[in-house]
């Protein structure tokens, strides 16, 4: 289940809420949105430290074998 669905169905439930229960579902959507926000910007930096390294070993791994060097 992605989190986008499961936000749909508690917010269902918080449609249907009231008193503590509404106040309990709606922090738990808020609490699972910023999760999943600061989830979303480590993956992205660790993509992008991903990515780097590569173009980086390629480079390293072209300039020994001379292939760098030939283009």
């Amino acid at each position: 289940m992605r989190i986008r669905e499961l936000i749909n169905r508690l917010e269902e439930i918080e449609q249907c809420s009231e008193g503590k229960i509404l106040k309990m579902v709606t922090t738990l959507i808020d609490d699972i949105i910023e999760h999943d926000i600061k989830m979303e910007k480590i993956m992205k930096r660790f993509s992008d430290d991903m990515e780097d390294d590569l173009i980086k070993h390629l480079i390293t791994d072209g300039i020994k074998s001379g292939s760098v060097g030939e283009a």
